[in-house]
């Protein structure tokens, strides 16, 4: 009976802090549904010879080139109303300026040179931060040895950082006039750090006592870790006058290398969860050189591309499959709970371990390219950023915050010259939820709910825009 009571207090403890933008596949500028950065296309581009993305587009350009992308000014906002309970919203807000790629095209050999692409890439996938505290005093204690309103001060905070890194080389080959094959390889490091915390407590009005007793519930979990993997890419590319298409195939991520370090800390004091007896509980670990193993499904991307007198229409899509629940990083079943009862340390894989699981998702893209002047291209290109989180359970954490789609829009202008482009526009992103789950509510912190309070769900919005300049040099 001791066991069962204790697995239920460290579940219910633990999973006060799940938290569950990050979760989403063409949040990247320079995706395939990002119609304005230079060559992140599937079928065609006619302003640019930096044809990366599909690798069988390399076949139709003899350019050598060099280019750099980047964000020279970034704010991303994301905002949970009442996340914490009434008027305690968790804004999180970051004005960043981060180069996002370098690229080019280089060439091997004289006679019949072959032409290489590359790529290096750096995207911040999320940075968000937040903390929230209530001071006041509620009627926290139930039980009848504390009248009236206690002293309660309860905190949270959270830190979801995470960034990838990638390193692309790849190929392309004609097969006739028409039809053209590419290869690439995709090299990728993913870091994150991941740290949430709480603290909720209150002074027992005892009377019997000469001093105000303290119930207290606090958790944290912080995981560091990192993931190295590969993806193989497979494109193909069709020409037919103004019509162009476009295929590629994405392998599943290929896991490589991954570690991370785990610490977990959880006590409770002095709380009638279930009866009359107080509930004291210490549970805590450090974990290091866990392994981690993070996954991404296969896909297969489509594109096509009109081209008419002013310019070009162009669509894309991309499908990506299922992913099963699996283990990001697994602990291991170490002394967590002390004191050690001998099965105390059962459930401690299942509490303390990251996991996700992702949902088939559909995103697509439009848009087009007008000529404003011979050497002045206007743009302008939609592109939706479905949500793939689909985890049901609420053993262990999830490594996502966002639980919402995302619809992104960009304006812009590309100035053409006999030996480099220059694009320049904006970025706009928009995503929005009115079923967010709090982490914690500081309305009603009560011993029944230890101290958490009553957990509801409540909006959530992400907004993004971005200033956006890449410029491409003709070797």
């Amino acid at each position: 009976m001791i066991r069962v009571i204790l697995t239920g207090i460290l579940v219910l403890c633990i999973s006060q802090i799940l938290f569950a933008q990050d979760a989403n596949y063409w949040s990247a500028s320079y995706g395939p549904g990002a119609f304005f950065t230079p060559g992140a296309v599937i079928a065609n581009n006619q302003d640019s010879g930096v044809l990366f993305y599909n690798p069988a587009l390399q076949a139709l350009t003899k350019k050598k080139t060099a280019s750099i992308t980047g964000n020279i000014y970034q704010l991303e906002s994301i905002k949970v109303k009442n996340g914490a309970g009434t008027g305690k919203d968790l804004h999180s807000r970051i004005i960043s300026s981060v180069p996002q790629m370098l690229s080019g095209i280089v060439s091997v050999g004289r006679r019949k040179p072959v032409y290489f692409g590359y790529a290096l890439t750096n995207i911040s996938v999320l940075n968000y931060n937040v903390s929230q505290q209530q001071d006041a005093k509620l009627d926290v204690i139930d039980r009848g040895g504390s009248p009236g309103l206690e002293y309660y001060v309860g905190q949270y905070n959270f830190q979801n950082h995470t960034r990838e890194a990638s390193a692309l080389i790849s190929t392309g080959f004609r097969l006739s006039n028409r039809w053209a094959i590419g290869f690439m390889a995709e090299g990728q490091s993913r870091s994150q750090h991941y740290s949430e915390a709480f603290t909720s407590r209150a002074l027992v009005n005892d009377s019997t006592s000469s001093t105000q007793p303290l119930a207290s519930n606090e958790g944290a979990y912080q995981v560091d870790d990192h993931h190295i993997g590969l993806r193989l890419k497979l494109g193909l590319s069709y020409e037919a006058g103004k019509h162009h298409l476009g295929l590629l195939l994405s392998s599943p991520l290929i896991h490589l290398r991954g570690r991370g370090t785990l610490l977990s800390n959880n006590a409770i004091a002095n709380v009638h969860f279930i009866d009359d007896e107080p509930v004291n509980l210490l549970a805590n670990t450090r974990q290091t050189n866990l392994k981690t193993n993070y996954k991404v499904p296969a896909s297969i991307a489509l594109g096509y591309a009109y081209d008419y007198d002013k310019g070009q229409v162009y669509a894309a899509a991309e499908y990506f499959m299922k992913e099963k629940d699996y283990n990001i990083l697994t602990p291991r079943p170490e002394f967590f709970v002390r004191p050690d009862t001998g099965n105390s340390n059962l459930s401690t894989v299942a509490l303390l371990e990251m996991r996700e699981a992702r949902k088939a998702i559909f995103n697509i893209s439009v848009g087009v390219s007008y000529r404003l002047k011979p050497l002045l291209t206007g743009y302008c290109s939609f592109r939706t950023d479905f949500n793939y989180a689909d985890r049901k359970d609420t053993d262990g954490f999830l490594p996502n915050t966002s639980t919402w789609d995302n619809y992104y829009c960009q304006l812009g202008v590309n100035v053409k010259r006999s030996k480099y482009n220059l694009r320049a526009g904006v970025l706009l992103g928009y995503g929005h939820t009115n079923s967010y789950q709090q982490p914690i509510n500081f309305d009603d912190p009560k011993e029944s709910n230890l101290l958490s309070g009553t957990i509801g769900t409540v909006p959530a919005t992400r907004i993004t825009a971005a200033l956006v300049i890449a410029f491409i040099h003709n070797l």
